[in-house]
């Protein structure tokens, strides 16, 4: 069957794909200027270290501390309650100033009569805006892996994304940057993964070809998947 005849539901991944501190231009200076360390140091570590944080196991002090002692003896106590301060407020506003097109995407593809679900890999305090977010009216489910305990790559958590939405996940699409291997997860879950360059492009656009491989369709914003999947 044609991938327009068949999806009934797009799922999607939240930062980096639909929103971002830099695309939104969140004031203030970032968590690695604050704590005086390596901006590509930080990412790494903080994206591969604190599977307790996103599973909503501990809060966000125990491995944000944690790490920025290993990468800077000298940060203080100080230091690290101010970031935290700053960091909640930055992810606040991201949530808060959606772009337009965005929203108008989102919108269309309901108006189309596509389910939407919103599948992300986030701390408590990262989504603690999300009830006064615009995007939070236009998903038919929410699951954030530290409220369902589970977190992407995981296929449990895409197939209760499916059930949720009572679809099956073979007639779901999965839109996400890549990170967290999320492509590939759902993939293996039974989705249709699609990669979203949007933010990439901003952010860190040499990580386009290395998620490339892992994705069936590649779009470029939320509004080229009206065009896909209605064909005109």
């Amino acid at each position: 069957m044609p991938l327009n005849q068949s999806v009934q539901a797009v799922i999607f991944d939240l930062f980096h794909t639909l929103v971002s501190l830099q695309l939104s231009n969140a004031p203030g200076p970032s968590t690695a200027e604050l704590l005086n360390v390596d901006p590509d140091e930080w990412n790494r570590h903080w994206l591969a270290d604190p599977s307790d944080y996103v599973l909503g196991l501990a809060p966000i002090e125990v491995p944000f501390r944690r790490i920025a002692r290993q990468l800077n003896p000298a940060v203080t106590e100080e230091q690290i309650q101010k970031t935290l301060e700053i960091r909640r407020y930055r992810f606040r506003h991201t949530l808060l100033n959606v772009e337009p097109e965005t929203l108008a995407g989102l919108k269309t593809l309901r108006r189309l009569g596509f389910k939407t679900g919103l599948i992300s890999n986030c701390g408590w305090d990262e989504i603690a805006a999300w009830n006064d977010s615009p995007l939070a009216p236009l998903f038919d489910t929410v699951l954030f892996s530290c409220e369902v305990k589970l977190k992407k790559p995981d296929p449990a958590i895409y197939h209760l994304a499916a059930r949720n939405l009572a679809v099956p996940v073979a007639h779901c699409l999965f839109v996400g940057n890549g990170g967290s291997q999320e492509l590939t997860g759902a993939r293996n879950a039974g989705m249709t993964p699609v990669l979203i360059t949007r933010h990439l492009e901003v952010i860190n656009p040499e990580r386009i070809i290395d998620v490339l491989p892992d994705a069936r369709i590649v779009i470029r914003r939320i509004s080229e998947l009206a065009l896909i999947l209605t064909g005109k």
